[in-house]
């Protein structure tokens, strides 16, 4: 690195000419020469004002260089941890299948070939891309800390042209890994005897004990939501709720969608990779490369999609052009959950500093209002009273934010524990409302809540796979449809109309009775 830096001040494109300034939009240093061609029009810094500017800037970001770095080793030492899990599942499987196998008839010899063959091959593939991940992570450890132990000693100096250099090099370091998608899911497709349950109707119960197995062994993705097993029970009809059509929409769970017009929606899946603007034909009209990991979308009046970028601390729009910026900088808190008032177009985002479960007194778990330029309007920090006198924080995790577009209310998909949460009804003010369910000993696992021009609320719980309709109160008024998979989003169209995202990537529309009829 001796020769990475220029020892003097010399204009690198005009060798005679020294640097005097600093151009605004293009964060270079400039000479007078490169002012009047190169630069001509733009706006420029003198280097006394530049040089504190640019050593802030490059203050910010190694700081977020720094947290970056620890990020990336976190992830080295849990693919780590993976690929041990992915020999442990893999074998143990096979060895599983081949024991129970010997005690299963001569004609179901070629279905457990078929099977060892198909985990063999996922077992390859899982690895391949488990090594992939970890040569890429191990890259980006490298240069960060090689761009961090630079920007330490560049600001204990007055070189502003070797500062910049390392102010664009680490946020260009930053965005490359943040940009990556590491592939790190553990294929587990073929680990349920698909092909075997298609051909033997008594399949099912002769492999019963075994898939109970497999299904236990499948729960340990350390990187992502794996659904739990559930309970299962006969599909129910519910009067007064009709089904309008079903269409697949992605190969992975619907994360979260929000309704454009009468027949399509924005959506995006647990991947977070794109933002697809789909019709409910399931034609893709539009896509969008988003890259944003356990982030939530939502729309202003004006059609401009927000989403929320945890990672990066900020919220990001889409124009209709296809034009993405950073609009909110959230600064050293992550955004989670982002809804907006369409009347307004004030924007709700739930904010924590660390996400996780465990609350203390310093931790900051709140509710945030900006105005559609960006700026900050209020702060909602709820709190309860504890049996000892004491308070804590309503708000653990909010996963998800949703706007009440007929009075203003705030709901909150907020996640207590693994598996477990409850939602949080706020007024347009801020205050309390209620919470459901009210007792935390209850097993509910929220995914996603709708509004209703009756100001009652629909929420999808993962435990029952059931959609609830809730009273402005927060009772339970009925049940209004049972999902055939964990439901993990829901849209609202109006007068009763709903999108269901499902985990297994489709979406369902259904129309719903919203006032009761009156008994005879």
């Amino acid at each position: 690195m001796s020769g990475f830096f220029r020892s003097s001040d010399g204009c690198s494109i005009h060798r005679e000419e020294k640097y005097i300034s600093v151009c605004n939009q293009c964060d270079k240093s400039v000479c007078m020469l490169c002012m009047v061609s190169l630069h001509q029009g733009h706006t420029f810094t003198d280097n006394e004002q530049a040089l504190t500017r640019y050593r802030d800037k490059l203050t910010l970001s190694l700081a977020v260089a720094e947290e970056s770095l620890t990020t990336v080793q976190q992830e080295i030492q849990q693919i780590t941890q993976h690929e041990q899990i992915c020999y442990l599942k893999s074998d143990g499987l096979l060895i599983t299948i081949q024991n129970r196998g010997k005690e299963l008839k001569e004609e179901l010899e070629r279905v457990i070939q078929k099977m060892t063959r198909e985990i063999k091959d996922s077992k390859k593939a899982n690895l391949e891309r488990i090594h992939t991940a970890h040569s890429t992570a191990k890259r980006q450890q490298s240069q960060i800390t090689s761009y961090i132990k630079q920007a330490k000693a560049e600001l204990t100096k007055n070189n502003l042209h070797n500062i910049i250099s390392l102010y664009n090099n680490i946020n260009n370091s930053v965005d490359e890994y943040h940009a990556n998608d590491l592939d790190l899911e553990t294929d587990t497709q073929y680990y349920k005897f698909k092909a075997g349950e298609l051909q033997r109707e008594n399949l099912e119960e002769m492999f019963g004990c075994l898939e109970a197995e497999v299904r236990k062994s499948t729960q340990e993705n350390l990187y992502e939501y794996v659904e739990p097993a559930r309970s299962c029970s006969l599909k129910q009809e519910y009067e007064g709720t009709d089904k309008l059509c079903h269409f697949k929409a992605s190969d992975k769970g619907i994360a979260s969608i929000c309704p454009f017009k009468e027949d399509r929606a924005f959506f995006h899946d647990k991947t977070g990779k794109d933002l697809k603007l789909i019709r409910e034909s399931g034609r893709v009209v539009r896509s969008l490369t988003a890259n944003t990991k356990k982030s939530d979308i939502t729309m202003t009046s004006n059609g401009l999609v927000l989403i929320s970028c945890p990672d990066l601390c900020c919220i990001k729009t889409f124009s209709a052009e296809g034009i993405i910026r950073k609009f909110i900088l959230t600064e050293d808190l992550h955004p989670y959950g982002i809804g907006v008032h369409f009347d307004t177009d004030t924007i709700v985002v739930g904010l924590v500093d660390t996400w996780d479960y465990n609350v203390t007194s310093s931790s900051k778990r709140l509710l945030r209002k900006y105005s559609k330029e960006g700026e900050i309007i209020q702060t909602i920090e709820s709190v309860s009273k504890t049996l000892t006198g004491g308070t804590k924080s309503l708000i653990v995790s909010p996963y998800k934010v949703r706007i009440n577009q007929y009075n203003g209310d705030i709901g909150v998909i907020n996640w207590t524990s693994w598996h477990q949460g409850n939602i949080l009804i706020f007024t347009n003010s801020g205050a309390h409302k209620f919470t459901y369910p009210p007792k935390t000993e209850t097993e509910f696992e929220p995914h996603d809540i709708a509004f209703n021009s009756e100001n009652q609320t629909v929420a999808a719980d993962a435990v029952s796979k059931l959609l609830y309709l809730l009273s402005p109160e927060g009772g339970v008024l009925r049940t209004i449809y049972s999902c055939d998979h964990t439901p993990w989003s829901l849209g609202y169209f109006g007068r009763g109309k709903l999108w269901v995202g499902e985990s297994d990537g489709t979406i369902t529309a259904i129309r719903y009775q919203c006032k009761d009829k009156p008994s005879k």
